[in-house]
């Protein structure tokens, strides 16, 4: 499937990029708007802070990797959607999704341990059994 995307891009001082799409055609004549996206993300118990590159979970910073990062601010500038690992891989890793299985449940995984109040029962990233992943809490 082609697509035409519409893209910014966000150059921190440092040199970091962050990239959101704010419009996409699909060569089936559908089309994806984006909401015009905050430097701050707010969710009950976590903020994302993108003007800084910095997480918070109850206030307290979270140190996160650049792909968990990465994953964690697409998923969460899209909360409710359905998002494959594929197109996770492709916008975060900015790679094809050959590989993309395992880089990203473990990825996930980490993130988890990270934010979740309870691993075991996840409310900000949940699992949508061979589909990919849903950031399922609603902002602030």
């Amino acid at each position: 499937m082609k697509k035409i995307e519409i893209i910014s891009r966000i150059t921190e001082d440092s040199g970091a990029t962050t990239e959101n799409p704010l419009m996409v055609w699909h060569d089936d004549g559908d089309h994806e708007r984006y909401p015009f996206l905050s430097s701050t993300l707010t969710y009950p118990g976590l903020e994302i802070r993108l003007h800084q590159r910095r997480v918070l979970r109850n206030g307290k910073d979270v140190k996160l990797s650049r792909y968990e990062y990465g994953v964690l601010v697409f998923l969460a500038q899209r909360p409710g959607w359905l998002c494959s690992k594929e197109q996770i891989f492709e916008n975060v890793w900015h790679e094809d999704s050959e590989s993309s299985l395992v880089a990203i449940a473990n990825t996930i995984s980490r993130i988890r341990q990270k934010i979740e109040p309870d691993k075991e029962h996840p409310i900000y990233i949940q699992t949508v059994s061979s589909l990919g992943y849903i950031f399922a809490v609603k902002p602030l």
